[in-house]
């Protein structure tokens, strides 16, 4: 488990994409599970992926879908489970995470905090290996925040090897995350 800790929410941005391999670093070397991520074309790209979970620091929920087509979109796509078991799952996650909204609302009215959560609860249901946290105090109340890391401790918790990053400006993390690593990036990573 590690935290870094940024100069601004730009770069928890910029450090998300870069795992994914939707930017490549300017100058130096960054590899996840020994690969250069940008460089992972076609089926070795969506095999990498499919091992990485990440909580967008507003949901990243896609707004002409509902929210419970948004939590369980990764399992009609990814998997052959049929309706019941992707319910079932589906629901399994959003109760964890603590999910209190509607399930059949476009994202576009829905408070920013259960938009977060309905993310939180997608990013875990392909069981990742890695699992990225973005800005994940953003947006959250003193209970919420308490909440959603201890619901990402537990998480974490529950995988042999399962590595868990918090990207983070705020150093408000740092107390709720006593056991984790705690790497701070300067100012210049953007300029």
């Amino acid at each position: 488990m590690t935290v870094i800790i940024t100069a601004k929410e730009e770069v928890d941005a910029w450090l998300a994409r870069l795992i994914l391999g939707f930017i490549d670093p300017d100058r130096g070397e960054f590899s996840v599970f020994g690969n250069t991520p940008s460089s992972l074309t076609g089926n070795k790209l969506y095999e990498f992926r499919k091992r990485i979970g990440l909580v967008y620091a507003n949901g990243g929920l896609i707004s002409n879908l509902k929210i419970w087509e948004n939590v369980t979109l990764p399992l009609s796509y990814m998997t052959r489970l049929n309706d019941a078991e992707i319910e079932k799952i589906g629901s399994s996650a959003l109760k964890r995470v603590g999910y209190p909204g509607k399930l059949m609302q476009l994202p576009g009215h829905t408070p920013f905090h259960h938009k977060k959560m309905a993310g939180f609860a997608r990013a875990m249901l392909m069981d990742p290996e890695l699992m990225v946290y973005e800005s994940p105090l953003l947006g959250l109340n003193h209970e919420e925040r308490r909440l959603y890391i201890n619901t990402a401790m537990e998480f974490h918790g529950e995988k042999d090897g399962r590595t868990s990053l918090f990207i983070s400006s705020s150093p408000d993390i740092l107390p709720m995350m006593k056991a984790a690593r705690v790497i701070h990036i300067n100012q210049g990573l953007l300029s």
